[in-house]
């Protein structure tokens, strides 16, 4: 084993249970609701399981596969030190406080609130599959996990600390400490790639990359689909990109002519916006809505958050045999927790 130093994991739990479950939904034909409870309760075991075993790193090649088959569950270059999962819980009651269509885009989508349940319960087992795991559950009554996520790795004095999610937010916190491994792209984002892994790209594509610590600005202005979240009128990616490489968003507040000549050319909409109250008034509630360091500061204490499990090597041996979770290898998965529990 390398060098190197061990890794506090965090897992953005909701966001991994959702990817597990359309990964293996149509894979195990599942048509039931116990079979869609356990394609959730797989899908988030095993990648929970595998994240800690890889330490947040992508499958690679392990020389007894042969060229070009990855595992879940290779051998790391370092090693999980600590395990973090957090979920939400309810509905986003804080953020639809200062903006009421905040996340509703979901509730209307037909298919989302069809396998929400059984999610939900697959969540619920993993739970209490977690006793006996020596991992921390962060989890509250209508909070969400990006909050809790935030303060964890805030407070933490890890020297290694990476979060294993596909929700872009958690960007805004890279540093020379912490990174994020993104599950669907397979790719760890650090300050050395972070401009290749976020800047947007044209039709003809080139990219358009803007300083790390003006990641927040970049999501402030171009606003956020998935979270039914606008960004300032006529600003899309590519025009937020453009506008945050050349300077703070707030410095075009008290300086909107600078806009033109940064991007070239003059937009009705946008002059508008910056003209009026409008662009100053979505970048007051984006930022009250994006800002996780700013939310972090809601979980001085996480204790009433937090449920420790207690590693238990026979009662986790058992329950993967029940399930008959053939995609876990299970010495790999016991050694991790070993080293965890011993950490």
């Amino acid at each position: 084993m390398p060098n190197t130093p061990d890794m506090l994991l965090v897992v953005d739990g909701n966001n991994v249970a959702w990817a597990g479950f359309h990964a293996l939904r149509r894979p195990m034909g599942a048509d039931t609701p116990e079979k869609l409870v356990r394609a959730a309760l797989l899908g988030l075991t095993q990648s929970v399981i595998g994240f800690a075993v890889r330490a947040g790193e992508p499958p690679d090649a392990a020389p007894s596969r042969q060229a070009g088959q990855q595992g879940l569950f290779d051998e790391p270059r370092q090693r999980t030190s600590g395990l973090i999962v957090a979920f939400d819980a309810g509905r986003p009651l804080r953020r639809r406080g200062l903006y009421p269509p905040y996340q509703t885009g979901r509730e209307s989508d037909g298919s989302f609130m069809e396998y929400e349940k059984h999610v939900v319960e697959g969540i619920r087992q993993f739970s209490e599959v977690a006793a006996w795991l020596p991992l921390q559950l962060l989890r509250g009554a209508n909070t969400e996990a990006d909050d809790l996520i935030a303060a964890a790795v805030l407070q933490s004095g890890a020297a290694e600390v990476r979060i294993c999610s596909t929700d872009r937010d958690f960007l805004q916190l890279v540093d020379d400490r912490v990174s994020i491994y993104s599950p669907v792209k397979r790719l760890v984002i650090t300050p050395r790639n972070f401009g290749e892994a976020t800047a947007p790209k044209s039709s003809d594509g080139t990219a358009t990359p803007f300083p790390r610590e003006r990641y927040l600005d970049y999501r402030i202005a171009s606003g956020d689909a998935s979270d039914n979240l606008p960004g300032i009128p006529g600003v899309g990616t590519l025009t937020a990109a453009k506008l945050v490489a050349a300077a703070p968003i707030d410095e075009y507040l008290a300086e909107p002519a600078r806009i033109t000549s940064v991007l070239g050319r003059k937009s009705a909409r946008i002059d508008a916006a910056f003209a009026s109250s409008e662009a100053a008034e979505t970048i007051h509630r984006n930022r009250e809505l994006m800002d996780l360091r700013l939310a972090a500061r809601n979980y001085s204490s996480l204790d009433e958050y937090r449920r420790q499990g207690s590693w238990d090597e026979t009662s986790f041996r058992a329950w993967v045999k029940d399930q008959r979770i053939s995609a876990l290898e299970i010495e790999s998965a016991v050694r991790c927790m070993e080293h965890i529990a011993a950490g």
